[in-house]
């Protein structure tokens, strides 16, 4: 396992980056630093369009002009210079004196066999699906719904369940940051001590694998609707712990598994508004021993005006579920409500928080 800084160091040098971002906008006239503050999308529509079109795997064997990447990929010539260009601009990738293209480290990333690869991730962010919820967000600031139905035609969940492209492509997504998230877990968390891993709404299994890769004595649990459950055993298969593990198909409103003595949401909780999540929290009160301990992985709203994903997050828990981020107040009252107590809150130096519970 990679050694990862202490969290301490990461942010301060977190914080040594804010500043100097913000000095960056405060030197510039302020009408300029807004243009380029909402010229933001077009990034992201770059970024998505070379990840779509496999740019990085074209580039994978070293520099090459983009003529002989748009004669592999059957694009235009033209337009494949002008996105190599913009994507060089941003950091993506780096143009020689002779006019050739190569990967930056940043732009390995988007490779598709790269071992961290964000190819995944991308091409949900930049999806046209993802990208018509967003475009809701005025209509979900005024009347605080939604804006899945709008710009989806049907309720995000429901969506999920269909059979076309964007399911797929959020689910790999999701399986994508569960992985970018776990060595920042494993290196502050002990999973060794439990003998029964209890993974509610695990999704396509990726977490629960690797906790009982931590756990080689442990045996786990997936708690999972239909339509995820038979990839989820392929997953946990190829990773090598499916002997260890049992899957059911549920609602974790209505009912958990009983007999863990560790229960794991991630990113469970900010899907939901707080009475869904009182109600989540306390069905699973209600099935876990009274010895077992809950474990919440969530981002936490700090306190300030600083930067921080889960101020951003809480915006899409909004346009696509109608949930929310929470500060560690309302965690605390949350876990409450639901006959928790709140112990430990564990920070990492991924944008996650880990809060450890107990039921009183």
């Amino acid at each position: 396992m990679n050694r990862l800084p202490p969290v301490r160091v990461v942010r301060t040098a977190t914080a040594v980056r804010t500043a100097l971002q913000g000095l960056t906008r405060r030197m510039a006239p302020p009408e300029i630093a807004l243009l380029e503050l909402s010229s933001g999308f077009m990034a992201t529509h770059a970024v998505h369009a070379a990840a779509r079109l496999g740019v990085a795997d074209a580039l994978a064997g070293g520099a090459r002009s983009a003529r002989e990447v748009a004669a592999e990929l059957g694009l235009s010539a033209d337009g494949i210079a002008r996105l190599l260009r913009a994507c060089a601009a941003f950091g993506l990738f780096r143009e020689d004196s002779e006019g050739r293209f190569a990967l930056t480290p940043m732009g390995g990333a988007l490779r598709s066999d790269a071992p961290k690869s964000m190819r995944p991730v991308i091409l949900m962010l930049g999806h046209p699906s993802y990208q018509a919820v967003w475009g809701q967000l005025p209509h979900a600031v005024t009347s605080g719904l939604p804006g899945a139905v709008d710009g989806l035609g049907a309720p995000f969940w429901d969506v999920l369940e269909q059979g076309d492209e964007f399911p797929g492509v959020f689910h790999e997504a999701m399986a994508r940051l569960a992985a970018l998230d776990w060595p920042t877990v494993e290196a502050v968390y002990d999973f060794t001590p439990f003998s029964t891993i209890v993974d509610i709404g695990g999704g396509h299994g990726e977490l629960l694998a690797r906790m009982l890769g931590a756990a080689p004595l442990a045996k786990g649990v997936l708690l999972e609707r239909s339509g995820a459950i038979a990839r989820a055993e392929q997953h946990l298969r190829e990773a090598g712990v499916l002997d260890r593990c049992r899957l059911e198909d549920g609602s974790f409103f209505e009912s958990v598994p009983a007999g863990g003595d560790l229960y794991v949401l991630r990113r469970i909780v900010h899907d939901w508004g707080d009475d869904e999540a009182v109600a989540l929290l306390s069905t699973v009160r209600r099935n876990m021993p009274a010895e077992a301990t809950l474990l919440l992985m969530e981002s936490v709203v700090p306190p300030g005006n600083e930067p921080h994903f889960a101020k951003s997050l809480d915006l899409d828990m909004l346009l696509f579920v109608g949930g929310r981020e929470r500060t560690e107040r309302e965690f605390t009252t949350l876990l409450d409500r639901a006959g928790f107590r709140l112990g430990r809150i564990i920070p990492t130096i991924s944008p996650i928080t880990l809060l450890e519970a107990v039921p009183r």
